[in-house]
Formats: C-alpha cells, structure tokens, sequence
C-alpha cells in the first residue's frame, strides 16, 4: 500500500485528502477540511495564506498519524502568487484575483495591444490574471514588487513553505497570460513592455518533479499540475487515444475545454476568447472560463447575511418547485464578477433586459442553473466550430456535479451524453501524478484507466 497526500485549495475551502494506492485501485479519504475567503483589508482583497498554510500542516499531521506517507502535492487556483525577498522572506499579504477591476485590465490591453498580448501568450482575457496584476503592482509603484526576487504562484507557495525550495510549474504559470503557450517559456516581451525583470519569475518546470522533501520528514514534494484545472483534467476517465470528448471541471468556476497536442492561437479563438492553459506530458488545455457556482455560493452568502440559511439540498428542492425556462442571464458578465449583493445583480439584469426578475431563493438559483447550462452549451457548439468535428460526450468532474440539476440541464442544453465524475476529480488528478511521479503508474493513459477502475460515474442522457 503506497499513501499519498494531496491538497486542493479552492476559492471557499481547502481540503487535505489522503489517497492509498494498492497497485490496481486508489481510494481517497478526506481527512481535513478548512475553510478559505478572500479577506478584506483596507478596501484590498487577499488570502489569509499564513492561516491556509497552517491548516495545511495540520492535515499533513493528520496523515502522518493515519499511514507512513510517501509524498504530497498541491494545487490551487490559478493566476495568485506571492512576493519572496531577500534571505527568503515573504512580502506582503498574496493578493485575491477578485482584487483587480476590468478598467485595470482595459489599461494595460491599451499600453501592451490586446491582440500582440493573445498571439503572445495564446490566454484569455480576464482582469484577474497575473499579468494585469503585474501592472498594477507596476503603476501604482508597489513596494512589493520593487522588493521582490522571486514571485511564487500559489501551489508552488506553499510547496516552498513546506520544503524552502522554490520551483515554477508549467500548468499553473501559464495561466498567468506572461508565456509562451508554444514553447512553455516566458514571453520576455511583456516584462520588457512593463519594464519587469523576467527572472523574477524563475524556471519553467515540467510536472511531475519531485522538488524537495517536507521539512523535518521525509516525505517527497511533488509539483503536480499545480493549477487546479490541470489536475482536474489529468482525472478525466477517458479512453486511451479517443478525442471525442471535451471536459467541464464544475466548480466556483465552470472551466470548458478540449485536451490538444498543440496550441490553437487564431483569429477565431482570439475573438471568442479561448485560452491555452499548460496541461501535463505537453498537452494544452484550450478552454475557456464560465462564472460557475461561485453565484450560487455569493447568493447563499449574501442570504445568510439577510438572516435566510440556505443549503443547496434545500435549493436544489426549491429550484423543482420553480417554474422551468424562466430568465436567463449572461453569467460572464463583468457585472457578476464580485458585486456586493449577487442576488440583487441578478435580479438587477433581468429587468434591464426585459424578462421578469426572479423573486424567490429557488426561483433565483433556477436562473443561475439554467444560465449556466445555456452558457456551458454556447461554448460547446464554439469548440466543436474551432476543432471541426462534434463530440460523442462531455465529461464532467469537480464539486459541481453534486448537482444533480445542473448536470441534467447541461445534457439537454448541450444535446449531448453528460459523463459526471470524479466528484474529486482535482485531488484525484493531483494523486495520479504523484504516482505517475514515483513510478508506480506508467503514464496519463494508465493513470485516466486507474481513474475509471476506481471512481463510479453517473451518465445523463440529453432529453
């Protein structure tokens, strides 16, 4: 029995999960849960990374104390990373992605050229990624970046809090719109553009690597595909060589995309905003971003606010007693990114373009589903235009597919068979490369068919 940890950190918790792998199955068990927010301080939004990181030891500790562990990994969202100065030292609180405004973004597309950023990098457009926070840092002359030698994305953070060595993997710097999608390299005119010395970024590495031991044990670290995403896909249970597939990783985002062998950087992926995201044994991920639960999960908070505890059992109830094919709304709307009241914005939005608002919890999480499944369609019908051929099925992984609804919704809306699961699928994926890293799994094709003998799925049929 080989045991490994892996930790998956969302946007609304993290979690430490331990897999133990008998040579033909791996089982996983969740063994700490912590919750995550974005911390408002001083009209700035950041991670409380100290507190994640000391979470994490704990579950690390709760490991130790269940099985001998071999090694661990992390992966997190994508695009946040932290300032590290002389002697090691951490600068400053990490910034929160929701910090950075569209009008930021819109500068910065102006100074560098929008479509000079795309045919550089091959990423979409979102003012959240780390090149746009790079300009910020840059404009309003932070003391953080001047200080800086070294910037650290997230996964890659916290692996060198546990091990105090730093590494750069592929899959979670690429989401940063500062490389390459074609030579998964920096791209040294964009720092020089912001007058950016590129080396703070350090080496591009390829996962899996092994990148030093936990301090005080000797436990492997791993770089995984340290953006969650990337992980999510390595544990789709797809079949060795087919491509007529695309995935959904559902979550507070709901991710689309098809798994490639090259970049697809054209006129037609630059308008429709499709992004090329570093997958695994030189796979790119082209997908594009849907503003997923992370609605849902705004609404539950704003109505907990109000006095009105909402569970999504509880919602997904209410939702069957709503009337079908109410309004439907453009979830990607900038106006969704972090309003103070979601369910107000959402109301807001349907009035302005003249459907009738919805008015009740179920009423208004119907709308969510439903927006959200026309959304996941539209996308679909633009990969099947960009790859010239239609798909046999979508594979849905994450803690998304816990919802039932919003699985069935998608089937229909997309006129395609739905295959749901992993629910862990991101822990999964992150557990795979660790075992693909120690040998004990050959490769990707061996690791999705591991997958597959482990983990039931649950396939919904387009009615």
């Amino acid at each position: 029995m080989m045991n490994i940890v892996a930790f998956d950190l969302g946007a609304s918790n993290g979690r430490a999960l331990l897999g133990r792998f008998d040579g033909s199955r791996l089982t996983i068990e969740e063994i700490h849960r912590f919750s995550n927010q974005i911390v408002n301080v001083r009209g700035h939004f950041h991670w409380d990374a100290l507190r994640l990181f000391s979470e994490m030891q704990a579950g690390l500790a709760k490991a130790i104390a269940l099985a001998p562990i071999a090694s661990m990994a992390i992966d997190t969202w994508g695009v946040d990373g932290c300032f590290i100065g002389r002697n090691d030292r951490v600068l400053g609180f990490p910034c929160a992605y929701r910090d950075f405004s569209g009008k930021n973004m819109d500068q910065c597309k102006r100074k560098l050229g929008a479509e000079f950023i795309y045919q550089s990098t091959g990423i979409q457009f979102w003012p959240f990624n780390t090149l746009f926070q790079f300009y910020w840092h840059k404009k309003n002359r932070s003391p953080e970046l001047k200080a800086a030698e070294r910037f650290l994305f997230s996964p890659d953070f916290y692996r060198f809090l546990f091990t105090g060595q730093s590494h750069t993997e592929w899959s979670i710097a690429s989401t940063s719109q500062m490389a390459d999608a074609r030579t998964r390299k920096w791209c040294p005119a964009l720092f020089d553009a912001l007058k950016i010395p590129v080396d703070i970024m350090g080496d591009i590495i390829e996962p899996p690597m092994k990148c030093g031991v936990v301090e005080n044990t000797s436990i492997a670290a791993i770089a995984v595909a340290g953006h969650d995403t990337g992980s999510a896909v390595v544990s789709v249970p797809a079949a060795p060589g087919s491509d007529d597939w695309a995935w959904l990783s559902s979550g507070t985002w709901s991710i689309i995309g098809i798994e490639t062998r090259t970049p697809i950087i054209s006129d037609e992926s630059f308008a429709r905003n499709f992004s090329n995201e570093g997958g695994v044994f030189g796979t790119t991920r082209v997908l594009t971003n849907v503003m997923g639960m992370w609605l849902s999960q705004e609404c539950i908070r704003v109505w907990k606010a109000h006095g009105e505890d909402h569970s999504y059992a509880e919602l997904d109830r209410k939702v069957r007693e709503a009337p079908a094919n109410g309004p439907v709304i453009n979830v990607n709307d900038l106006r969704f990114y972090n309003p103070e009241d979601m369910p107000a914005e959402i109301q807001k939005a349907c009035k302005e373009s003249g459907q009738k608002a919805p008015r009740t919890p179920g009423e208004i999480q119907r709308c969510i589903l439903e927006s959200l499944a026309k959304k996941n369609a539209e996308v679909l019908s633009q990969l099947v235009e960009l790859r010239g051929k239609p798909f046999a099925r979508l594979h849905m992984v994450g803690g998304g597919i816990q919802n039932e609804l919003l699985n069935q919704m998608t089937a229909d809306a997309c006129n395609v068979k739905v295959e749901a699961g992993p629910v862990e699928g991101t822990a999964i994926g992150n557990m795979v490369m660790q075992l693909i890293a120690s040998g004990e799994v050959k490769d990707l094709d061996e690791g999705r068919a591991l997958v597959k003998a482990s983990f039931p799925t649950t396939v919904y049929q387009p009615r």
